[in-house]
């Protein structure tokens, strides 16, 4: 029930248009390395907004300011761009996501279509994570982005800081 609660929530949270401010703008460029700016640029404004979302409440969780882990945070969701899927896309890829077994989704981003669509932003994290790798991005950059589905014997971040990337998340 908390999950389908979330995703209610999530939905309407996505009906809003957001804008990224100066302010926020500059933060990033503060972060993210030029090859890291130009994909997060391709990112759709309300996923950078999410993403400055997400690495603001990290900041605050570590307390200090660590570009690497910020990073981590702002870039999580690169893969979503590869699907260029709308939000009613995302709404039943998230839902089928649910049912579908792992094979069935891999084979779905092979194809073009809605299905592709559907295929394609379900496998983003390991989509981020072959963007990420191809710009140069630190390790800890590139785990994040593969890893932030996971449950968490399963990631290679170090469980603290992937703890609380997770937690900035509240994905």
């Amino acid at each position: 029930m908390k999950t389908l609660w979330h995703l209610v929530k999530r939905f309407f949270g996505s009906l809003k248009q957001k804008s990224v401010n100066q302010e926020e703008l500059l933060w990033v460029k503060r972060i993210l390395s030029q090859e890291e700016m130009h994909l997060w640029k391709e990112m759709p404004e309300n996923d950078q907004c999410h993403s400055i979302e997400v690495a603001r409440r990290a900041e605050m969780l570590l307390g200090k300011f660590e570009p690497e882990i910020l990073a981590a945070a702002l870039l999580h969701d690169l893969g979503k761009t590869k699907s260029q899927a709308g939000v009613w896309t995302r709404v039943l890829a998230t839902l089928l996501g649910l049912i579908l077994p792992k094979e069935k989704k891999e084979k779905w981003a092979e194809k073009s279509g809605i299905s592709g669509k559907i295929g394609q932003y379900l496998q983003h994290p390991a989509q981020g994570a072959n963007l990420l790798r191809s710009a140069g991005s630190a390790p800890l950059v590139v785990a994040w982005a593969e890893e932030h589905h996971l449950p968490e014997r399963s990631w290679t971040v170090n469980s603290e800081i992937g703890n609380i990337l997770k937690a900035a998340d509240n994905d």
